[in-house]
């Protein structure tokens, strides 16, 4: 038995479509108010809780074999208590349950946001890079619990960073461009020049499940993405030729859009407004900075060769566009 959390969530039900088709069995942590009729269909057993709910995932990790830890609070913006109980205490609580079950293996999805953008294609030994933002920072603080438990208690671990995950079902990558470029709110940030690290999403699947199984990969952290190199602009483009729509014109220079999203993060702060800021420091970061981070070691130690392209990844996209009615 499996256990997936965040089963119901983007990169979570791609996962376990996957474990599925394996011949698998699944169980997907889901709170009460999830949509689950996707896994009802796929006929995996579902535990419900929460990440807060530390006995909920006691009784959830009982007869696990391996837990795939891909839940996670992941946004620009938001409350830093509300990423701490998710991304720091929700990961300490399942790594205490994991342990008490005698699990045999945790896979930890995270992020290469832990790097803190360096603007440079950094592999798994760069280090930590706290910026002052609550996903990347409160990533980091997972991560290092993960470790901990790993190297104090014996916990088998292994670490998966997805670069920007993209795909059918993607909010954030997908469906918020596609809304900017209907509006004709889209810009370029920085030019749009950089790597874009774009990550099909199967193809992290496919790290994820070739991290579970390798035996070599305990203790191991391995980066994820389809090492494309393609760009921003190159993304955002065919985005907007699906769409039917003109390219994005705007370009904002990079210190001036980090400049700007800085400061409308102080006056949403002060005002305390609940809604998202037009433009947070993170977002410039993540499509002003080069996103190729190295995938060699995945490739070295488990194997890994991307199995779509770009070309065939945005083909997926527009046809799920047009069977949702988005276009």
């Amino acid at each position: 038995m499996y256990l997936v959390t965040g089963g119901s969530g983007f990169l979570g039900s791609y996962l376990v479509e996957a474990l599925v088709a394996r011949g698998a069995r699944v169980r997907a942590l889901v709170r009460p108010a999830s949509r689950v009729d996707h896994l009802q269909n796929l006929g995996v057993d579902l535990a419900q809780g929460d990440l807060e709910d530390a006995q909920s995932l006691l009784a959830a990790a009982q007869g696990v074999e391996r837990v795939y830890h891909c839940a996670a609070l992941a946004a620009d913006w938001g409350a830093w208590e509300a990423f701490r109980a998710a991304n720091v205490a929700g990961a300490r609580n399942l790594l205490e349950a994991a342990l008490a079950a005698g699990v045999g293996k945790f896979v930890h999805v995270s992020t290469t946001d832990v790097y803190g953008h360096p603007d440079s294609p950094v592999d798994e030994t760069a280090p930590y890079r706290l910026r002052g933002w609550p996903y990347g920072d409160t990533k980091i603080e997972g991560e290092r619990l993960v470790w901990d438990y790993h190297r104090e208690r014996g916990l088998p671990v292994t670490v998966v960073r997805p670069v920007n995950v993209y795909g059918p079902r993607s909010t954030s990558f997908v469906m918020e461009i596609v809304d900017l470029l209907k509006s004709g709110s889209m810009i370029h940030l920085g030019g749009g020049h950089n790597p874009a690290g774009l990550t099909y999403a199967t193809n992290v699947v496919d790290v994820i499940l070739r991290a579970g199984d390798s035996e070599a990969s305990v203790g191991q952290a391995y980066n994820a993405s389809d090492g494309s190199g393609v760009t921003w602009r190159q993304y955002v483009d065919r985005l907007a030729e699906i769409v039917g729509v003109p390219s994005p014109r705007v370009v904002l220079p990079y210190r001036l859009a980090y400049f700007a999203g800085w400061a409308m993060e102080r006056v949403y702060g002060a005002l305390r407004v609940q809604t998202r800021p037009l433009l947070t420091r993170m977002v410039v970061e993540v499509f002003g900075t080069d996103q190729g981070f190295s995938i060699e070691k995945a490739r070295r130690e488990l194997g890994y060769e991307p199995q779509v392209d770009f070309d065939e990844g945005m083909r997926r996209v527009e046809a799920w566009l047009r069977e949702t009615g988005a276009i």
